[in-house]
């Protein structure tokens, strides 16, 4: 497997806000409003970023994906986990974010991000979680059933003043995809 997976630190905001806007970027056009992409920019998203970083009291872990580029390891994708903040109550744990660049997909990444969020989330006691999706972002929902995910929910969001639907999975128990964290890594 190519790259690692590793925890963020403070000095990584910057690198995980270029993630975030390049991995919008990437990703949802004809999705979401191009206005709503181009108002995106790294210098907001990394002082956003470097708030949460920055909070001790944070219950949520972040994780990086990095792989070799031009002979330098960089950050190219990220996940969030955390306790469940939309109200599925069912769920303990949420994976609050889950982004790949394109130049990293197809390599592992993201079910490393995601089976280390969920070892990271049964630590803290957390046994079910779910996940929020664009509806229209296909992959992404592929690659949560993939990983196990049932369809449990759905609701709008606006952006710019335009609907968008978002859809939930959810995961009863991530203990299974928590081992799986210990496969991936072998």
């Amino acid at each position: 497997m190519i790259g690692r997976i590793r925890r963020a630190r403070l000095d990584d905001a910057a690198a995980v806000a270029y993630v975030h806007v390049a991995g919008w970027r990437e990703t949802y056009p004809g999705i979401v409003p191009a206005r709503t992409l181009a108002s995106m920019d790294v210098f907001s998203r990394t002082r956003y970023w470097a708030q949460v970083l920055d909070n001790k009291r944070n219950r949520t872990d972040i994780f990086l994906a990095e792989m070799p580029i031009d002979g330098e390891d960089r950050v190219i994708g990220f996940g969030v986990n955390g306790p469940e903040q939309v109200g599925l109550t069912d769920y303990s744990g949420e994976f609050h974010a889950l982004y790949v660049l394109k130049v990293g997909q197809g390599q592992g990444l993201g079910t490393r991000l995601m089976t280390t969020m969920a070892a990271a989330m049964t630590l803290r006691g957390m046994t079910a979680a779910s996940v929020w999706a664009l509806r229209d972002n296909w992959k992404a929902r592929r690659f949560y059933e993939k990983m196990g995910g049932k369809l449990v929910g759905d609701r709008p969001l606006m952006f710019d003043g335009t609907q968008v639907m978002e859809v939930a999975y959810g995961w009863g128990d991530i203990t299974p995809l928590a081992r799986r964290s210990e496969e991936v890594w072998r």
